[in-house]
């Protein structure tokens, strides 16, 4: 019997290149919740963002947030993972050399980006809707650094050669892998949603059977991986699909047949 959904959002709950979850999902959200099932929006997004997201049922709900080095529930910490600040520092400035990129460094308390571009600036404060500092030095940042990422201009001509650097330099460390909506995402080697994921489930005496999730991009693997009640979206690539127990068109369509026939 599942006792525990978790969807990622972008390109899964949020259509890709948007900012807002796909109509109908909050009222099967509010009957999910009602009649007991645990519900965790699993993102590369920060807690805040997620929050507001979910301001009306977030004190009913969980978050696996950044990619999975941070989960929260009902404003607690269940899991933290921390990238050491000399590691963080040095690739961000790698990151920075990069005139095709945007970096973001995400904290505890806000995520930290020198933009490159207005544009960059504009979208993480006020479409993406972020708490954000912006930073001139690594020494302003007084904070734990939980993820790295970047936003890469012109996605389709230049991922693959900014992700093979990065991949080739600090692989033995990390993967860097595709967050939607032209982010590239670093995740430290054996780490990820499904680690936060299956900490969540420890504490909380749930076993994969008992699991459904869904996922679009590569940075849901890990998550896809815990459960045969996965679910990859149709569009997702067929690297993600691989890892994924079936496949889904729509996650608010697919739970409500789910909540009729259970």
């Amino acid at each position: 019997m599942i006792k525990l959904i978790a969807s990622d959002l972008d390109g899964t709950l949020i259509p890709e290149g948007t900012q807002e979850i796909e109509e109908g999902f909050m009222e099967v959200l509010e009957e999910i919740l009602d009649r007991g099932y645990l519900f965790y929006a699993a993102s590369g997004r920060q807690y805040a963002n997620m929050y507001r997201m979910f301001e009306r049922y977030a004190g009913r709900m969980g978050f696996v947030c950044e990619n999975g080095a941070l989960a929260m529930e009902q404003g607690e910490q269940q899991y933290i993972l921390e990238i050491p600040r000399e590691k963080a520092m040095e690739i961000a400035e790698d990151i920075l050399k990069i005139q095709e990129a945007d970096l973001c460094l995400s904290g505890v308390r806000a995520c930290y980006i020198c933009p490159r571009t207005e544009w960059f600036r504009e979208e993480l404060l006020h479409v993406v809707k972020n708490d954000c500092v912006i930073f001139r030095e690594f020494s302003e940042i007084q904070d734990q650094i939980i993820k790295i990422s970047m936003y890469v201009y012109d996605f389709v001509k230049n991922i693959e050669r900014i992700q093979t650097f990065f991949q080739k330099k600090y692989g033995d460390y990390a993967d860097f892998v595709y967050g939607g909506n032209s982010w590239l995402d670093m995740i430290p080697k054996g780490f990820g949603k499904g680690v936060a994921l299956q900490t969540v489930m420890k504490q909380k005496g749930i076993v994969p059977e008992e699991l459904m999730v869904f996922g679009d991009n590569q940075n849901d693997i890990s998550m896809l991986k815990l459960t045969p009640n996965s679910y990859a979206m149709a569009h997702a690539k067929p690297d993600v699909q691989a890892h994924a127990g079936h496949i889904c068109a729509s996650v608010t369509s697919f739970l409500k047949d789910f909540m009729k026939n259970c």
